[in-house]
């Protein structure tokens, strides 16, 4: 399994005069030292609306630095519907073609599609045609996919959050229904919590999987909640029955990410190898 931290660094490039891009190596030093293989940034982080020549910046700044970011989340804001009666296929999918792009140049392997803002069904909108629409963009993105080589995982949430994905098991039906290589599913530690979603779920997603989210109770750094420790055993036991062992992602509200980094990603290191015990 690869270990990684979501960074919620904002868009670089939109910030580029108040927060320079020569801090990038040092955190990424940091975290690389702590233990990650690779980092998760928010697609916004690449700016796809933004100039070229901007996003370069970033590009250079990354270079040097001894992470990838392999993943990113966050795909598409909620100007870009996806669902509802004012969608705009060909605009969004100009945008997600300039987002996937810059995303594969730092590094990308798959982004989330989250993205609740987008794709959550407008009060009073038909949920079935708002499921319908959801279908119809992940096949048109699926080219745009294949063409630049990219993974998109669709992300199940929870009811505070969405109204349209809730269940990794919707997720695969979705999957299944869209029918793509390229697009396949990521499972929440977190999301499915929130929903009471039996974690023997994801061994029945098995290939469908191409990648993780976690976080510990209250939505924190592993190791850190206030009260007890989430069931990480039973999340990584069951993804050793899917098969899988991609990537896991560290999502959620960290106090001092620098010094907490080292910490979480030693203890979700010792849980995936006490999972594999008995199996």
């Amino acid at each position: 399994m690869r270990f990684g931290i979501c960074c919620g660094l904002g868009s670089f490039v939109a910030q580029i005069k108040d927060q320079p891009l020569s801090s990038l190596p040092k955190l990424m030093d940091t975290l690389k030292t702590a233990g990650a293989d690779y980092v998760e940034f928010g697609v916004a982080t690449v700016a796809p609306d933004g100039p070229e020549a901007d996003f370069e910046k970033l590009r250079r700044a990354m270079a040097p630095c001894p992470l990838r970011a392999e993943a990113f989340n966050s795909f598409i804001p909620g100007k870009h519907r996806i669902t509802g009666p004012e969608v705009n296929l060909k605009a969004v999918l100009a945008y997600c073609r300039a987002a996937l792009r810059r995303c594969k140049a730092l590094g990308g392997e798959v982004v989330v599609l989250g993205s609740s803002g987008a794709r959550k069904v407008p009060e009073g909108f038909d949920a079935a045609k708002a499921e319908s629409q959801f279908i119809e963009f992940c096949r048109e993105l699926a080219p745009l996919a294949d063409e630049i080589g990219i993974d998109i995982a669709i992300e199940p949430l929870n009811r505070k959050e969405d109204n349209l994905i809730l269940s990794v098991a919707q997720g695969m039906r979705l999957v299944d229904a869209i029918g793509k290589a390229r697009i396949r599913l990521l499972a929440d530690l977190y999301h499915m919590s929130e929903e009471k979603e039996p974690r023997e779920i994801l061994a029945q997603a098995g290939a469908r999987l191409c990648h993780t989210h976690l976080a510990d109770l209250g939505r924190v750094a592993p190791g850190f909640a206030a009260r007890g420790e989430e069931d990480f055993i039973g999340f990584f036991r069951n993804l050793r029955r899917a098969g899988y062992d991609r990537r896991t992602s560290f999502e959620g509200k960290a106090d001092d990410l620098e010094k907490q980094s080292k910490p979480l990603l030693d203890l979700l290191k010792k849980r995936w190898a006490e999972a594999a015990q008995g199996f």
